[in-house]
């Protein structure tokens, strides 16, 4: 056993491998988030590693922006499923974060795994929380959008920093020190690039891309109250694939939570296909 608060070269690729294993054999299609930068405390343990001789057979990841909100993701090979190696995996995360004062995890896993292992959460004392999220997928394909003149969007720099904090802050409804702390990390981890649309010098409009995975993968994409359901978030999307084709070789993902039907609509209807629906289990009250 084996944890760390980040990958090296070595144990990226072991984990990468790993991980496209265990979809291809339960038809899954997530990865977990394999940075720490948005982790509150960057000592925290972030991975947690098996190993049958040189072999990587077990990963935990830990994503917990705040120390009352905590989220594992355990994958085990398929070959190597039923010898304890994920409650070993579960014991060590306890173990190693006893000093951090987390909050009870939540765990998420995917529907195409528990139809497979429908007993998993009972096993496990878990319970599904009744929020879902869907992971949409789009190849490579360009958009034919036409560029606006009214709007630019740009990869954010430290000059915006304190710009895309407050725009991030009235749109998420966080504390304007986290949202600063938020953008200052995306900024920093190589692994994350975050674009914003910019309207008369104003911040209206942002999104980050997660390059960690095989996908790019888009998240935080939201747009201020005042300009929102006039294009502008469908713009991002857009200009920002086209965007990105010319930086890497990736396909894309988004997603969404299961219940907000307009915007799964919005992301069908500029070519994003459902790709997987991710499930959150969390520990079952005590009767």
């Amino acid at each position: 056993m084996l944890f760390t608060n980040r990958l090296n070269t070595e144990q990226l690729t072991a984990v990468k491998q790993l991980i496209k294993i265990v979809q291809q054999s339960d038809g899954t299609a997530r990865t977990p988030y394999l940075s720490n930068m948005l982790n509150f405390d960057h000592e925290l343990p972030t991975f947690f590693l098996s190993y049958e001789g040189e072999q990587l057979v077990g990963l935990l990841t830990v994503y917990a922006d705040e120390p009352d909100d905590v989220e594992l993701a355990i994958l085990v090979h398929p070959e190597f499923r039923r010898q304890g190696i994920a409650t070993d995996l579960l014991n060590a995360f306890y173990r190693e974060t006893a000093d951090f004062s987390l909050a009870a995890p939540n765990f998420w896993t995917e529907r195409a795994f528990l139809d497979k292992h429908p007993d998993f959460p009972a096993q496990w004392n878990l319970v599904a929380d009744e929020e879902t999220d869907i992971w949409l997928t789009r190849e490579r394909e360009p958009y034919l959008a036409k560029t606006r003149t009214d709007v630019q969007m740009c990869q954010a720099e430290e000059a915006l920093l304190h710009a895309i904090a407050q725009f991030q802050s009235q749109t998420f409804d966080n504390d304007y020190q986290l949202s600063l702390r938020y953008a200052k990390e995306a900024l920093q981890d190589e692994d994350s690039w975050l674009y914003v649309l910019l309207k008369e010098n104003q911040v209206i409009a942002s999104c980050t891309v997660d390059l960690s995975s095989d996908y790019n993968y888009l998240y935080g994409l939201a747009v201020l109250e005042n300009y929102r359901g006039q294009g502008y978030g469908t713009y991002l999307v857009q200009q920002l694939v086209n965007e990105l084709l010319s930086k890497n070789d990736k396909p894309f993902q988004i997603a969404v939570e299961d219940d907000n039907i307009s915007a799964k609509r919005l992301y069908e209807k500029i070519g994003f296909v459902q790709q997987t629906q991710i499930i959150y289990l969390k520990p079952a009250k005590e009767e």
